[in-house]
């Protein structure tokens, strides 16, 4: 791929920040409150987009309630942080806390979810559903699973490719890489992929992270070409810098599978590099979505993190932002499903399943016989 690093969202081991210089109104948590709003103000990917206008001064006044409720309660100081980031309505944009905290005093600051959580296995596996239906489990594309995932593939490969329907239930799919997926696209693949790339935000933290990235022989060399290529363009002093040389890929791969022949996906709730599968995955003819929408979390991708001074907490962020922005957002809506399931459908992946086979025609039952 050329965007390589759209959804590479794995975030990684901390880059510590130098003390902050005490304000005026010195406190033991100004290190930390200089840490954040410098992180978010000068790295965060989201920041200019997200404070256009208006909402610049929406900021402000949600910054000056977080110091007015950490001085007012500085145990739940952590909550107070999170309300500020729940404003950003970006959900990779986050805080990890290191210490222990009173329960929330500020719940209602958190967005509204706009899909169901699933209680569903984390695991890869493959089912046979029926003679004309099979499944597979997919919770995440972490890295670290690329192996087991194309090996569960090749295993069965001959079976999907002999079969009339494939469910891919990845509900809750917690993201990872798009190199994860490449492998499961091909039995999906009826037409070119068109993918929008991403920028990178310039900025200290972003390029130093880039940079220990590009020295990982562990990395494929794809991924280490790519970003000695986004080095050299932030060295031209820009403030955004794209991560590929075009603004729009084309993805293509070597054939079109007769079988499966209807392709039903399960992703609601899928996030990160799960919304970028569900985008690119809507290029396919054989593709239904089912139940309801994936999470929305990828419009600010590739995520790094950094601790706070004192260590009291992690912070999470995305160093890009997608170029399809503003004209096509998807975080907080998601990719939608083509049919939906309401609340009353108990067992979403039955009623995919027969959604699918009621679409069977004759070639499908005798291919299934043989």
């Amino acid at each position: 791929m050329t965007t390589l690093l759209r959804s590479f969202g794995v975030a990684v081991a901390a880059l510590l920040l130098a003390p902050a210089t005490a304000s005026a109104q010195a406190t033991q948590y100004d290190g930390d409150i200089m840490f954040l709003t410098r992180v978010i103000e000068r790295e965060y990917a989201g920041f200019d987009t997200k404070t256009e206008g208006n909402r610049r001064q929406e900021y402000e006044a949600q910054l000056s309630l977080m110091n007015e409720r950490i001085a007012a309660n500085p145990e739940a100081r952590i909550h107070a942080i999170s309300a500020l980031l729940d404003w950003f309505a970006d959900g990779h944009l986050a805080i990890q806390s290191n210490i222990v905290s009173p329960d929330d005093p500020y719940p209602d600051a958190a967005p509204e979810r706009h899909y169901r959580i699933f209680d569903l296995p984390f695991a890869f596996t493959f089912t046979r559903l029926s003679d004309h239906t099979v499944m597979l489990r997919v919770p995440h594309f972490g890295m670290d699973a690329a192996d087991e995932l194309a090996a569960l593939l090749e295993q069965h490969h001959d079976t999907i490719t002999s079969t009339p329907n494939l469910i891919i239930d990845m509900r809750g799919n917690s993201g990872g890489s798009d190199l994860t997926y490449a492998p499961l696209m091909a039995y999906l693949y009826t037409r070119p992929i068109y993918s929008v790339g991403a920028e990178l935000r310039v900025s200290q933290r972003n390029l130093d992270y880039l940079r220990e990235l590009g020295g990982d022989e562990d990395m494929p060399q794809e991924v280490r070409n790519l970003v000695a290529n986004v080095l050299a363009s932030a060295e031209q002093g820009a403030d955004y810098v794209p991560l590929g040389e075009d603004a729009v890929s084309i993805e293509t791969y070597p054939q079109v599978y007769d079988f499966p022949r209807r392709v039903g996906i399960l992703a609601e709730g899928a996030g990160s590099s799960g919304d970028q599968f569900a985008i690119d995955a809507r290029f396919s003819d054989k593709v239904t979505f089912f139940g309801g929408p994936t999470a929305g979390v990828i419009d600010y991708s590739n995520v790094i993190e950094a601790t706070s001074p004192s260590g009291d907490f992690t912070l999470r962020w995305p160093m890009t932002r997608s170029m399809r922005l503003p004209e096509e957002p998807f975080d907080n809506v998601g990719v939608p499903a083509d049919v939906p399931f309401g609340d009353d459908v108990a067992d979403h992946v039955e009623a995919a399943r027969l959604w699918l086979e009621s679409r069977c025609d004759c070639l499908d039952s005798a291919v299934a016989a043989h």
